[in-house]
């Protein structure tokens, strides 16, 4: 069976809706299951209160039985502790198998050998408290347990002893968890010698392939593994470049290969801020688990792609609907249409992706329409004939895969053309917040939405962090045959409805595109080093570097990267 990954299968209705949508193909078989899944799903639909009822319709044999003794030992809502917890009889003879229980359960089978664990103060023999409910001075001990847990342990303990017929082993633990001493149990014997054991000790009988490797050094350390981790922990305390530090063999396959994709805004930050990040992500494909459940909240990524998306069906339904577009649209026109957009879009994400709590949710939903409102309503002087496109992709981006003909044909370019950035051989994706096209396509406005803080200082291309907007510029220049003039911006709703442009932006873009081209040279030629990204606060490949990097290992290693990498210096201090 084959369910859309992106479905948030976490409510009997997503699934109903998921399993309705699929076909005879999408299974296995070729055979139509859908009304059996409906039939599993309606059943399990009853919930926790009919757990009893949904066990015996769908469970039989053992997993039923099971099923039941679960429900008999606690309640429903605590099906999911009590079946981990839950002892099954497995059929084994005890007198044939190892047991691992308490002293109680240890004194009544009688073994040929036997290992008492953690004989400490602490924990043999167990201290006697008083009954909450019934305490002593209301009713004596004595009365309501003859035989205190201390005298039981002691006398199980001495059962033990004199039926185990073989081998009788004691141990102890010196320390507890948090390194302080641990005192001796007086069940403890005193009549015998000790043999202490180290953890970092040679095992004498190997449980595993790595515990045998560690019992014999000599062998471990002619693995090919363990000579490269010793020249590893070595290299990374060394003041030179080394291997280990991102060197790679110039015009590697695998540096070549990781250059050869399409580039977007996050790629090309990586490899202009941070070669190693870059090399990690594109030539060795790591990526970072995607959330499954519920979230609590929306995280800032998220929230930015609902704002984004609403400000696309608002934009994309008054350029259909409204007289002149949405150049010519009224701001309470743009406020309906951002009304009507952010509910569209709030349905379509509760049907396609994990979303909050309906408390968290529709708080964010309104913040999302309020921005958008704010960035929409802005005063600004249109384009001659203007016409307006909010998510527009190009270069080939995932998301005109998605695009029908007819929607193909509303756009200003082809959105499957190649987009090559002039003068360099990087070749460009992505999708353009917003476009604004003068009616003879001399002029353009491309405008990059940010849905966090404004920062102090308007930034340009924030020494290589900050591309968004220059390449959607690049896109607009290589697309529309006219070579319009082109207006790139930014703007932060959240703090003003001031759009911060872009300074220069001829002679910025062909900076850049003159940086891109001595990064790419760089990497090729095998100098894949730590850039300045990595000593950012949230930088996500730190588990990647060596324990304590910042602390350490990037001072020593940064100023011997920065002289490599000195071509992009001047970048990364651009404001």
């Amino acid at each position: 069976m084959h369910l859309p990954e992106e479905a948030p299968l976490l409510t009997a209705d997503r699934w109903e809706k998921a399993v309705a949508a699929l076909a005879p193909k999408n299974f296995v078989d070729g055979k139509d299951h859908r009304p059996l899944l409906q039939e599993i799903i309606e059943a399990l639909r009853l919930g926790l209160r009919e757990a009893a009822k949904i066990g015996e319709g769908l469970l039989e044999g053992s997993a039923r039985d099971i099923w039941r003794k679960a429900l008999t030992e606690g309640p429903p809502a605590a099906l999911d502790v009590t079946l981990s917890g839950l002892r099954v009889p497995d059929g084994i003879e005890p007198g044939a198998a190892i047991v691992w229980g308490p002293a109680a359960a240890v004194a009544a089978v009688p073994r040929p050998l036997c290992w008492l664990v953690g004989l400490t103060s602490r924990s043999w023999p167990r201290r006697a408290s008083e009954d909450p409910l019934l305490p002593s001075h209301v009713i004596a001990a004595e009365r309501l347990d003859p035989l205190p847990v201390h005298e039981a342990d002691r006398r199980d303990f001495s059962t033990i002893r004199k039926m185990t017929d073989r081998e009788v082993v004691c141990s102890r633990a010196r320390r507890d968890s948090e390194g302080r001493l641990n005192g001796v149990s007086p069940l403890y014997p005193q009549d015998v010698d000790e043999a202490y054991l180290a953890q970092s000790r040679e095992p004498a009988h190997a449980a595993s392939a790595s515990d045998r490797l560690l019992a014999r050094p000599e062998e471990f350390a002619a693995l090919p593994r363990a000579r490269s981790a010793i020249e590893t922990w070595v290299d990374w305390r060394r003041n030179k470049l080394t291997i280990h530090d991102g060197l790679v063999r110039a015009h590697h396959p695998l540096l070549l290969r990781a250059l050869d994709r399409r580039q977007s805004a996050s790629s090309l930050v990586r490899l202009l801020r941070d070669p190693l990040g870059y090399l990690w992500t594109y030539g060795f494909g790591w990526r970072a688990p995607e959330e499954t459940d519920e979230p609590l909240t929306l995280d800032a990524l998220a929230f930015g792609n609902l704002l984004h998306d609403v400000l696309q069906e608002a934009v994309t339904q008054m350029e259909g609907v409204a007289a002149g577009g949405f150049a010519g649209a009224s701001n309470d026109a743009i406020r309906h249409a951002v009304t009507e957009a952010a509910e569209t879009v709030a349905n379509r994400w509760v049907d396609t992706r994990p979303v909050p709590p309906p408390v968290v949710w529709d708080c964010k939903c309104g913040e999302a329409m309020e921005l958008a409102r704010t960035a929409l309503t802005r005063a600004e002087t249109p384009l001659s004939g203007q016409r307006s496109w909010a998510e527009i992709p190009f270069g080939a981006d995932r998301r005109a895969e998605a695009l029908s003909e007819g929607a193909r044909a509303r756009l200003p370019w082809d959105p499957v053309a190649p987009v090559r950035i002039a003068g360099t051989a990087v070749w460009i994706g992505g999708c353009i917040d917003r476009l604004d096209l003068a009616g003879d396509r001399s002029r353009a406005r491309v405008t990059d939405y940010k849905s966090g803080k404004q920062p102090k200082s308007p930034p340009q291309i924030k020494g290589g962090a900050e591309l968004q907007r220059c390449l959607y510029a690049f896109a607009v220049k290589s697309l529309i045959a006219t070579q319009p003039g082109v207006e790139a911006r930014l703007l932060y709703p959240r703090n003003s409805d001031q759009a911060l442009a872009l300074d220069n932006t001829e002679e910025t873009l062909a900076r850049l595109a003159e940086y891109l081209n001595a990064a790419t040279t760089l990497f090729v030629g095998g100098k894949a080093l730590s850039g300045p990204s990595a000593d950012e606060r949230w930088y996500d490949l730190s588990f990647a570097l060596p324990g304590g990097a910042k602390e350490s290992y990037l001072g020593r290693k940064r100023p011997l990267a920065d002289t490599a990498l000195a071509p992009l210096s001047n970048l990364w201090e651009e404001a």
